[in-house]
């Protein structure tokens, strides 16, 4: 939730601001009024239209095509490979981004653009970072709503998976895998959104004592853990039975772990899944309805022994 220590990060952590010579300046401050945005990530460009301040972004990423609006604005490429002349082009006010850009706004010190770069990692940071744009773009009133529906949603979600309180399920939460097999599976480890969300609907994420955000595990780190749920995410793709029973047939090499035993597997395809912004409220429910879902699948096989 968004709290007074998180408040306190606004003016002690993680929003980085450069400006051409390597210059800087607080965080949330322009230094003129704001008229053109170049957008950077996915999550900006939701913030931004949930702020209600569209109109004055001119640029957006390949990958920015939440809501389908945003797929008309000029593109700039992708992480890797941003079109530099078209950037430069679009003479925009301040490009808005994350850490990750610092090279970026290296490499475009020269060009005297102002970038404006902010945290994407915890379920605080998009909270802060709503705030943070409410501030750089004279809607602190429009970000304090958002914050506060975000909010809302969240508890009640929360409310909704009260179940999970005495005994959280054990999650494998799952970004990435060998189509088709069970090597070379990422996993989602602390100080990340997804784990953030997912402790605060009441799970327990089996990998939460990683030393790194995400990591490959192997299978016996998998067969020690035991968890209780595999939720995977496939952002963005078609699901359908077929694909389920194969996906489901996929992990049959862990047979004796709970999750898969059970038929605890779930896969998560939402395009809100991944990005860190306003929509964060659907992961909670989906998380929520699935906590849900296994409590009263625990109840039906207990009842039937």
């Amino acid at each position: 939730m968004f709290t007074n220590r998180s408040i306190l990060q606004y003016f002690v952590i993680a929003i980085l601001t450069i400006l051409a010579g390597c210059q800087t300046q607080p965080a949330g401050q322009s230094s003129g009024k704001i008229r053109r945005i170049v957008s950077l990530s996915p999550n900006i460009t939701e913030i931004i239209y949930a702020l209600g301040q569209q109109d004055k972004l001119v640029g957006v990423t390949d990958f920015c095509k939440y809501p389908p609006q945003a797929t008309k604005k000029r593109h700039i490429g992708g992480f890797v490979n941003p079109n530099i002349e078209t950037i430069v082009s679009l003479k925009p006010d301040v490009l808005i981004g994350l850490p990750s850009h610092a090279d970026l706004a290296q490499k475009l010190q020269n060009e005297h653009l102002k970038f404006v770069l902010l945290p994407d990692d915890r379920l605080a940071d998009v909270f802060f970072t709503i705030d943070s744009l409410g501030r750089l773009l004279d809607c602190e009133t429009k970000a304090r709503h958002v914050i506060k529906a975000i909010q809302d949603s969240l508890r009640y979600y929360r409310r909704q998976s009260l179940a999970a309180e005495r005994f959280p399920p054990k999650a494998m939460l799952v970004i990435g895998r060998d189509p088709g097999s069970t090597t070379h599976i990422t996993v989602v480890g602390p100080h990340t959104f997804i784990d953030s969300v997912w402790t605060l609907m009441g799970g327990n994420n089996i990998f939460a004592d990683l030393p790194v955000k995400y990591a490959q595990v192997n299978r016996e780190n998998i067969l020690l853990k035991q968890p209780d749920l595999i939720i995977e995410f496939h952002f963005g793709e078609q699901w359908n039975a077929h694909k389920d029973s194969l996906n489901r047939r996929s992990w049959q090499s862990f047979a004796g772990v709970p999750a898969v035993k059970n038929g605890q597997i779930y896969v998560l395809t939402g395009t809100y899944t991944l990005i860190p912004g306003p929509r964060i409220y659907k992961l909670a429910a989906d998380f929520s309805h699935i906590i849900q879902h296994f409590f009263q699948n625990k109840k039906s096989r207990a009842a039937q022994k």
